[in-house]
């Protein structure tokens, strides 16, 4: 299906190659939604005129109908959101454009930003509370009156099991292994399925899924699932040595936000406004997420998985967790 794209947050982490993703497929114009414009921007060729055009759009997202004029403006009929959903101003501005592309008449289709696990999971499952910044978009989207909308389950981000020694656009994070100083921190019994991956697969995913013609409410993107003592395994068998593991209860523990920390995370915390007592609280409850439940798709309904519908399209299966750690952490 050609059309014309707009990615809110699309010169993010993630954003960025869901932009170059939607690109190289050759079927859209592709816009990237910014509160600035930087000064580098490049020109892109149009694939359905030919025509040039500036791919940068500055949105103002404090007005919904300064954003639905835009949207007509420009014509857009996917928007996909791809921002840090981790603060109280990302939310508003997600609820803006979510009520501003229902607004207007050109959007058809809105791919909210989730790109994790279901958010609508009870506490005792998913005990994270930004959660609430996606269930309130959540419920927008199903108030609205037009938008054909769909939620995206990559999991856990495997970029980070792979740092330094893989290409990705994440900011590092201390989370579970820290093979350089051979120790890792995990959670509950460390018998929890983990589903995982490459973020460079979930752009590529998302970029296939607009091809679907009527999305299910659930797409998944299904590269690895593993447990986390396996994972530990595979760290070991690739470096050649034992790793110091040390293992976090859940009740005791991580639903305090009280976890043991990794060696590089002092350095990481500085990337975080409250330091290091965010930092820990944050670890605390991925950990608690992980070790509950939260990212095992085993029992996933109602959803389809995108690898899987698009296996005769794709050039190269999705990123493994396997190869991940052998091409990151072989003979280090």
């Amino acid at each position: 299906m050609n059309s014309t794209v707009a990615v809110a947050g699309g010169l993010g982490d993630l954003g960025r190659l869901i932009v170059d993703a939607l690109r190289k497929t050759g079927k859209h114009d592709v816009y990237v939604l910014s509160r600035k414009i930087p000064n580098d921007t490049l020109e892109q060729t149009s694939p359905l005129t030919g025509k040039k055009f500036s791919p940068v759009i500055k949105a103002d997202y404090s007005s919904e109908e300064s954003l639905a004029q835009l949207l007509e403006q420009y014509q857009i009929h996917t928007v996909i959101c791809a921002m840090a959903m981790d603060f109280e101003d990302a939310s508003h501005a997600q609820l803006r454009l979510i009520r501003a592309a229902d607004a207007a008449s050109c959007v058809q289709r809105f791919i909210p930003s989730e790109f994790n696990v279901d958010y609508d999971l009870c506490d005792d499952i998913l005990p994270y509370p930004e959660k609430r910044f996606h269930t309130v978009a959540r419920r927008a989207l199903e108030a609205t009156s037009s938008l054909e909308y769909t939620y995206i389950y990559p999991g856990m981000f495997m970029d980070y099991f792979g740092m330094p020694h893989i290409e990705t656009h994440l900011r590092p994070l201390p989370l579970i292994i820290e093979p350089a100083a051979g120790q890792a921190v995990v959670p509950g019994d460390g018998n929890a399925m983990v589903f995982m991956s490459y973020t460079k697969d979930v752009a590529l995913y998302t970029a296939l899924a607009l091809q679907i013609e009527k999305w299910p409410r659930v797409l998944t993107v299904r590269s690895s699932g593993i447990t986390l003592n396996r994972l530990v395994e595979l760290v070991e068998e690739n470096l050649g040595r034992k790793l110091q593991v040390a293992y976090e209860p859940v009740e005791e523990r991580l639903l305090q936000h009280q976890t043991a920390m990794l060696p590089s995370s002092l350095e990481h915390s500085s990337h975080f406004p409250g330091g290091i007592e965010q930092l820990t609280a944050l670890m605390a409850d991925l950990g608690a997420c992980m070790a509950l439940g939260a990212y095992d798709f085993t029992g996933l309904k109602d959803s389809a998985d995108l690898v899987e519908i698009f296996q005769a399209q794709t050039e190269a299966p999705p990123m493994r967790i396997e190869r991940l750690l052998q091409l990151a952490w072989k003979g280090r």
